[in-house]
């Protein structure tokens, strides 16, 4: 009864999102004129200031054009706050300021499909749209994860998507290979055309690390592993991407935090857990002076050329890794619930 309500509200708020999108928002976005020199950029979720559109907005910032304007807009108080301490062009969402922006708004440029909630694809219907993703997956994502479900699921979701905006045609991909392109995001992410360059994000690897960079970072797990590095510690990252089943690798006893322990302060290990932002997680962590917990809403690249091993299992992390020449282990205990769940790997 509790998933039932939950699904009928769920359908009314999408319903309502749909007629005064159509009705009122759209027919609005033809009205107000666009300013052809004003591009936005947001987050994952609800605008966190993360992965490839991080490192594309400080890279965009620091070449300091005048004669373009843009913003990057959020609905976290955090990181709208964290951005404007910083003198970085950030606005605030909603408020009447960010809705004539995004009216006006000529580009916009994501790296995630959860963009478009609260009525931003409405408002945003009119410009040119820039897709990048956040990741070198292998994993199903976009249309691609229904073809798993029952057909009246599969209709549910469909009927939920469309609804809420989300099969948005992009105007424009950027992704890494044509190899990608072509196996990984055609049938999976509408898009009109595709352009292959590199990941923003990976320019820190290659790059001094300043504040800009530092945003939005775990700095105290950051701090706590270069000082292990310095003592002759070495660094073993287990970053397990979200799976959607609920599961949890230590709940489950797939990993003995007490033999762990045992077995890091042995060798002089300093192990790093990095949960991915879903938070699915039940069981709380102990840390300690081997072990530490990498906060999980937090980007963590800066923490990747600090690190000595990696241990994953479906995550695209493994793929910047071996951009750095890090080895990796693939831990996927939960495979065959997760093959059920999201379908076959890419």
């Amino acid at each position: 009864m509790e998933k039932f309500k939950k699904s009928f509200f769920t359908y009314i708020k999408y319903g309502l999102y749909f007629i005064i999108g159509w009705l009122f928002i759209v027919p609005l976005s033809y009205l107000i004129p666009k300013k052809k020199n004003l591009f936005l950029f947001t987050g994952t979720n609800d605008g966190i200031f993360i992965d490839n559109i991080k490192y594309l907005f400080i890279h965009i910032c620091s070449l300091k054009e005048k004669e373009r304007e843009f913003y990057f807009f959020t609905e976290n108080k955090r990181t709208f706050q964290e951005l404007k301490e910083k003198k970085l062009p950030v606005i605030f969402y909603p408020s009447l300021t960010a809705i004539l922006i995004l009216l006006r708004a000529s580009t916009l440029i994501v790296d995630n499909y959860w963009w478009y909630r609260n009525m931003k694809y409405y408002l945003l219907y009119r410009s040119y749209k820039v897709q990048m993703w956040h990741a070198l997956g292998i994993k199903a994502i976009g249309t691609d994860m229904l073809k798993v479900l029952s057909w009246p699921k599969r209709l549910f979701k469909k009927c939920i998507y469309i609804l809420g905006g989300l099969y948005v045609n992009y105007d424009l991909l950027l992704h890494t290979s044509e190899f990608y392109i072509k196996n990984y995001f055609e049938g999976a992410i509408e898009f009109k055309k595709a352009l292959v360059c590199g990941y923003p994000r990976n320019d820190c690897f290659f790059q001094e690390i300043n504040d800009l960079i530092l945003l939005e970072t775990d700095i105290r797990a950051i701090e706590k592993t270069k000082e292990a590095k310095k003592n002759g510690y070495k660094v073993i990252l287990y970053g397990p991407t979200f799976s959607g089943s609920g599961r949890d690798p230590i709940m489950d006893r797939a990993l003995n935090i007490e033999r762990l322990q045992e077995f890091v302060k042995k060798y002089k290990i300093l192990f790093v857990f990095k949960f991915h932002h879903n938070p699915r997680h039940k069981y709380e962590i102990k840390e300690s002076e081997n072990i530490i917990v990498y906060n999980n809403f937090k980007d963590m690249y800066p923490l990747l050329p600090l690190v000595d091993l990696l241990i994953s299992d479906y995550s695209s992390i493994h793929m910047d890794c071996l951009l750095i020449d890090k080895p990796c282990i693939f831990f996927p205990y939960d495979y065959e619930d997760y093959i059920r769940r999201n379908g076959e790997l890419k």
